[in-house]
């Protein structure tokens, strides 16, 4: 799938059929797992994409991201954002079943990509319906094979879902405290940064490509500039969260 984000879609049903027992945002990491060492190598790596490496790599990589998502991208941006929902992990009994938590709610995560994978994908991961992935379909006077188009389309049809979920879960957790001009201005030169940094290193990625660019698959070209981006973007955003956790600390900004 081009856009590896569109898989967290599936994080809230899946929250919920568990009765939410699985925190949301561990869902959704594990649900883009597989796909998340594309950010340090342009390499492949199958074995992300294949059940026998559910628990290594995948797990170990999932834990990763949860990590720095619980540590450093939640708490900057909960308070950029003004909302309130602290974590209940105010003892060791709560701190261990919340590890076993994410834990699980990444198993369940990653397999929902294998899943998703394997029925919108023709190679290795495919497990069924494979005569209907290779059926041919027109396009714009172009002919393209269905998994093509299931791989794009169901990422594209997923990401208005992402922006509604989003806005939800904003909206049901807001805070009433005004935020302060100090946070507003922080975020704003951290993310501004961020893309602008993501958008140079995207620039060079295009400039390497060079004549070749009219002859690259759409799918891997998509991929690849997704992931070009974003890795750019995650490093920059990472050391301006890290910089504003310092200037923030007992949230001397909110003075």
């Amino acid at each position: 799938m081009p856009f590896t984000i569109s898989h967290a879609v599936l994080a809230p049903p899946l929250a919920k059929l568990t009765g939410y027992r699985l925190p949301i945002s561990a869902l959704a990491i594990g649900s883009m797992t597989p796909d998340l060492y594309r950010l340090f190598t342009s390499e492949t790596y199958n074995i992300t994409h294949q059940w026998q490496g559910l628990i290594f790599p995948n797990l170990l990589i999932g834990s990763g991201f949860c990590l720095l998502w619980y540590s450093l991208y939640r708490p900057v941006i909960f308070r950029w954002i003004g909302i309130t929902k602290p974590l209940d992990c105010d003892s060791f009994d709560k701190m261990t079943g919340f590890i076993l938590s994410v834990i699980m709610a990444l198993i369940v995560g990653i397999s929902s990509h294998l899943i998703w994978d394997g029925l919108t994908h023709s190679d290795f991961r495919t497990f069924a319906f494979d005569h209907f992935l290779n059926r041919p379909v027109s396009l714009f006077n172009h002919i393209y094979p269905m998994h093509r188009v299931l791989q794009i389309g169901t990422s594209i049809l997923a990401l208005p879902f992402m922006l509604w979920m989003g806005i939800h879960y904003y909206l049901k957790y807001r805070q009433l405290k005004p935020i302060s001009s100090k946070i507003k201005n922080s975020a704003l030169c951290i993310v501004l940064i961020s893309l602008l940094t993501a958008a140079y290193y995207y620039l060079q990625f295009l400039q390497s490509l060079g004549s070749t660019l009219g002859s690259v698959d759409l799918y891997s070209f998509i991929g690849r500039s997704v992931n070009q981006f974003a890795s750019a973007f995650l490093i920059v955003f990472s050391l301006g969260c890290v910089l504003f956790l310092i200037l923030d600390r007992n949230h001397r900004l909110d003075k």
